[in-house]
């Protein structure tokens, strides 16, 4: 079924508007078991994690802890606490991205000028814009096999005939997992951030086609890397980010969902409410 990725030139939202309470409901029929299956991958102080090298790595603080209390703090009104504070790239971690994060032509999505994004941050299209995210997921898993070469790309008829092949037709407002096996290449020591098996930029129109909200994958793009476009690093997240309003999550641990083997199930996704944010640090959820 086709979408209409149009909501009116003040719309700031993008394909989340294809999220309505059908999309939710559709989530919520495709439980079966009601095991929840977390999709972030661990944030480790000290640790750049599986990110290119202009992510600053996690910085974690402990601003209270057991130590304070051995050196003769007292506990005051009958209890003692620990806290701590941490320092991340919004787009360090399995996160997602606004649709203030590309940029083209001086414009963001909607035809907003990228003059909206200054050092405070985002006025328009900021991540702050964008609820929640519950709906149907839809899983597809197309990883080589282990130690294959990366910077494979999965072509839109290969992605459109896995997806055919669960027996799920996708609907409007519907997520759209892929598991491109890079983060297990990664965390075996044999992947690159910049080199990345992921969806090739033909795969946009398909994608739109089916009325996709968020297409989310296990890789730092969710598309290939390097871009098999000589016009563009990021062709994939111009053509349905910048130009559709359709959001990119990327570093999600997918291999606990693929050895579950269910291909639909409900997807649960929360950004960080950060005013001006042009991303935001998530933990997917997939409750089967």
């Amino acid at each position: 079924m086709n979408a209409r990725y149009d909501w009116g030139p003040a719309d700031e939202a993008g394909a989340r508007n294809l999220v309505d309470r059908a999309a939710t409901l559709r989530g919520l029929a495709a439980v079966r078991s009601g095991i929840v299956v977390p999709l972030a991958i661990e944030i480790e102080g000290g640790k750049r994690g599986p990110v290119p090298d202009m992510r600053a790595p996690v910085q974690h603080f402990m601003i209270r802890d057991g130590g304070d209390y051995a050196a003769g703090l007292p506990e005051r009104h009958g209890f003692g606490f620990s806290d701590d504070a941490i320092l991340l790239p919004t787009h360090g971690t399995t996160h997602i991205d606004a649709l203030s994060h590309v940029i083209r032509g001086g414009t963001i999505y909607n035809g907003f000028s990228a003059n909206t994004i200054t050092s405070r941050g985002a006025s328009r299209c900021g991540i702050d814009k964008l609820d929640p995210i519950v709906t149907r997921g839809i899983f597809v898993d197309l990883a080589p096999p282990p130690g294959s070469e990366q910077a494979q790309a999965i072509s839109a008829r290969r992605l459109a005939d896995a997806v055919a092949a669960t027996g799920i037709a996708p609907a409007p407002g519907d997520a759209l997992l892929v598991r491109t096996g890079w983060l297990a290449e990664w965390r075996a020591g044999r992947a690159d951030p910049l080199r990345a098996t992921g969806l090739h930029h033909d795969c946009a129109d398909w994608i739109l086609s089916q009325g996709f909200a968020l297409v989310a994958a296990d890789n730092v793009a969710v598309e290939v890397l390097p871009s098999h476009d000589p016009d563009s690093a990021v062709p994939l997240h111009l053509r349905l980010t910048h130009a559709h309003g359709v959001y990119l999550a990327e570093l999600l641990d997918l291999e606990a969902l693929a050895a579950h083997g269910q291909a639909a199930f409900q997807l649960i996704v929360a950004p960080l409410r950060i005013k001006g944010g042009v991303g935001s640090p998530i933990t997917p959820v997939a409750v089967l």
